[in-house]
């Protein structure tokens, strides 16, 4: 059970028996038809994989793996992919203000590595109904919750935990209950599997490393950061601030689980079957930001970001924002798109992601 947790899986069990899903009549009764199998992806940038090469996103090896081995290659796996970086569950009012006054259209897709909020999960999920029609997906990849709070705002070692904890229910409940349910409006055939987030940073991070990075992110010269970050001022400045950012972490990974689980739950109890599987996230502490055995990508020393995309997304995020900062009166900041995918899963990372996807998929269903 190391892909898919206990509890989970012993939930399918019951609810299957419960829903009468067992047998030929199960949750996902794959057909080897000549139609191709529809996978629509949605959410934000652990989804679509922020950094990676195509070969290696988790949404990837899921579909070939119901292609080679589910389908055994006689039916084809069309991907649809909505998700992108930064998307957020619905667009902020005041940006949709903005937006209009430019008359720039929210619904537009721009490339995926771009950091920015919309189009908006909800527009997705609209984006990809125009085009599927009403039948919809078969089966639904979603994350979504963490970029509604921004991961500063989970990591803000200034912020009440109170507060975290409170966001964090509004988000990954309130929110994500609304978006299953007009998810599954649209896809009334859909499975959909909602992916759990996962630790940001542990103990097990570098201190060294993570307060470069934090340094990088705020623009620090290069002739300051060795001044600040050594082992005799590292401590003045940054001992009691990790404390507070681990123990951030570990709220909003505890949290947002319990409210996405009970997310799942309650729309599976709305519709009267089991529609919806939670995941946890196959990465643990021992994984996180700057950690020995991390499955993240690192910052170098230098500020550039380790994965493959880095010198393109750069460039992307400056044409993109520039152009809608001038346009709408927006503040994004490309330098900080063009690190977004820091600490994002790397190829090792999103594989484990992938292989916990298909230890929830593969009891649900049968191939007819």
């Amino acid at each position: 059970m190391s892909a898919i947790d206990r509890r989970t899986f012993l939930g399918l069990l019951s609810g299957a028996a419960a829903f009468g899903l067992a047998g030929r009549s199960n949750l996902l009764a794959f057909s080897t038809q000549s139609s191709p199998f529809r996978m629509l992806v949605i959410g934000d940038s652990l989804i679509w994989g922020q950094g990676l090469l195509e070969k290696d996103k988790t949404y990837s090896h899921v579909a070939n793996w119901l292609q080679n081995d589910v389908f055994k290659g006689k039916r084809e796996v069309d991907v649809k992919v909505k998700a992108h970086s930064g998307a957020t569950i619905e667009i902020d009012p005041k940006e949709a203000e903005s937006l209009k006054a430019a008359k720039v259209d929210p619904a537009i897709e721009y490339k995926g590595e771009v950091n920015i909020g919309f189009p908006s999960m909800w527009q997705q999920i609209e984006k990809a109904s125009s085009e599927y029609g009403s039948n919809g997906a078969d089966l639904i990849l979603l994350t979504a919750g963490i970029t509604d709070i921004t991961v500063e705002g989970v990591l803000d070692p200034f912020g009440k935990d109170a507060e975290l904890r409170t966001i964090t229910a509004e988000t990954c409940g309130k929110r994500v209950s609304e978006l299953l349910t007009h998810l599954g409006a649209a896809n009334p055939n859909a499975t959909i599997i909602v992916i759990g987030y996962y630790p940001i940073i542990s103990k097990r991070s570098r201190a060294s490393r993570v307060f470069n990075g934090w340094l990088e992110s705020r623009n620090i010269s290069s002739f300051l950061k060795p001044i600040l970050n050594n082992k005799l001022t590292r401590p003045l400045f940054f001992s009691r601030i990790r404390k507070k950012v681990i123990r951030r972490s570990q709220i909003w990974l505890e949290e947002s689980n319990k409210h996405l689980r009970n997310s799942v739950d309650a729309h599976n109890a709305k519709v009267g079957s089991m529609k919806a599987v939670f995941v946890t996230s196959p990465l643990t502490e021992e994984n996180a930001v700057e950690a020995p055995n991390t499955k993240l990508f690192r910052m170098k020393p230098n500020g550039d970001i380790e994965d493959p995309l880095f010198a393109d997304r750069t460039a992307d995020c400056a044409a993109v924002l520039n152009d809608l900062n001038s346009k709408a009166k927006l503040k994004y900041r490309p330098s900080r798109c063009a690190m977004a995918a820091v600490g994002h899963p790397d190829a090792n990372g999103a594989a484990a992601y992938a292989e916990a996807v298909k230890s929830a998929l593969a009891p649900l269903f049968t191939v007819m």
